[in-house]
């Protein structure tokens, strides 16, 4: 069965879209289209899903698939076909790159060993009024509260 996948890069990777096409052109049995924000893979499940595995192998943290729901070139969604302008979802695939940093960072972080917790020093007011002193020049206003919150 022939299937679709978008490829994203995150927009701090190193990889250019060229470089995504290049890769995939090695593989036999596949069809590929260089967007602006990744690829466009087409093909039988065996020589994409090997396609898939070795491009996501040059930068595990910032390269990204999912499945489309059209083929290259369908008629429906086709720019050029439909007289120009974004295609449905084109804006949306451009929230979902700018998100991609925040989640290459956050793989990029060492998982904690289980059952560990971090322990976090909590602040004391002191020390918040301190900061909160220092960014703004000193002109915080302290003011004593009553034991319900409110100014006194």
């Amino acid at each position: 069965m022939i299937k679709t996948y978008v490829v994203m890069l995150s927009t701090d990777s190193k990889f250019t879209p060229s470089m995504l096409a290049e890769k995939a052109a090695v593989f036999g049995g596949i069809e590929y289209k260089e967007t602006c924000y990744g690829l466009l893979l087409e093909g039988e499940e065996e020589p994409l899903n090997a396609a898939l595995e070795e491009i996501k192998k040059l930068d595990p943290n910032r390269i990204f698939f999912k499945i489309r729901g059209y083929r290259i070139g369908d008629a429906r969604i086709c720019r050029a076909k439909r007289g120009g302008g974004p295609r449905a979802g084109y804006h949306m695939l451009g929230v979902e790159r700018e998100a991609l940093k925040h989640v290459s960072k956050a793989l990029e972080c060492e998982p904690q060993p289980e059952g560990e917790t971090q322990k976090k020093d909590k602040l004391g007011i002191g020390s918040l009024k301190k900061i909160i002193d220092e960014e703004t020049g000193g002109s915080s206003q302290q003011t004593e509260c009553n034991q319900e919150g409110q100014k006194k």
